[in-house]
């Protein structure tokens, strides 16, 4: 397998949030940690466990958002794009994650999306909830509504799943979350829907990390017989913030340590 070439575009996307006011089908679901598929993810928005509606909550405000060009690893040309941003919900005092994929060019040895898997929670002590929109909602240039959120694992990406390895925790990881999609040009899905991941922002906030997107294809037989490849990106990922007493004792040791400089100093 060959990493992608990764030439990161850092334009700020500008979109607006519109004040939410429609009845939620779904919302955010704890993720399963075992490393099995969380369940709740229909193709009817109407019983969706995680669809969130029509709507981002007036609740969030953007933080930060980063649009990244996605490259062929068989030929380093184009295939697409990537938006990574982070809200922050007032009301629950959580920062929200959102993955966005739009997939422009099919023929250059990417024809479908199986799998975005995003990296950073290994520090992350809490519980990861999961949702989704529709991506023209938020992003309004989006070509359609975008390929559903299905079965959000905390695993890297599984080729082959079986539920019976999965319930004895041989996939978890604690670093990821698997999102499974299903994005095809040819298949009338061009782009994803904007999978969004929840966490606690007490004593947590996020930080822009190298390789914290994996975009996945997968191999298969019976579609054109397509080969695995896997292109890597930059994005949002979760990091600590120190507790104001830590905070406090470290800004005290380095008062501390400066004293002791000073006082060599005018020895």
């Amino acid at each position: 397998m060959k990493a992608t070439m990764l030439k990161q575009s850092f334009a700020i996307a500008a979109f607006t949030l519109a004040a939410s006011s429609s009845a939620y089908a779904g919302g955010f679901v704890d993720l399963v940690n075992t490393g099995a598929r969380t369940p709740g993810s229909t193709n009817n928005t109407g019983t969706d466990a995680f669809y969130l509606g029509v709507d981002l909550p007036s609740t969030w405000t953007l933080q930060a958002t980063q649009t990244s060009t996605v490259y062929s690893p068989v030929n380093s040309a184009v295939v697409g794009s990537f938006i990574d941003s982070v809200w922050l919900d007032s009301a629950t005092n959580s920062y929200i994650i959102g993955s966005y994929f739009q997939l422009d060019n099919n023929t250059n040895g990417i024809t479908e999306i199986n799998s975005i898997v995003r990296s950073g929670f290994a520090d992350y002590t809490g519980t990861l909830s999961a949702a989704w929109v529709y991506a023209s909602d938020v992003y309004g240039a989006a070509p359609a509504d975008g390929y559903r959120l299905r079965d959000p694992s905390r695993s890297d990406y599984i080729a082959s799943y079986n539920a019976t390895t999965a319930a004895t925790g041989a996939y978890y990881d604690a670093d990821k979350v698997a999102i499974r999609t299903d994005v095809s040009i040819g298949e009338d899905n061009p782009n994803s829907g904007l999978y969004l991941i929840s966490f606690s922002a007490n004593n947590y906030s996020y930080e822009w990390v190298s390789n914290a997107v994996h975009i996945v294809q997968g191999a298969s037989t019976n579609e054109g017989g397509r080969i695995r490849q896997d292109m890597w990106l930059s994005g949002f990922a979760v990091t600590q913030v120190p507790e104001a007493e830590t905070y406090a004792m470290f800004m005290a040791g380095l008062g501390l340590m400066g004293a002791v400089v000073r006082r060599r100093k005018s020895a």
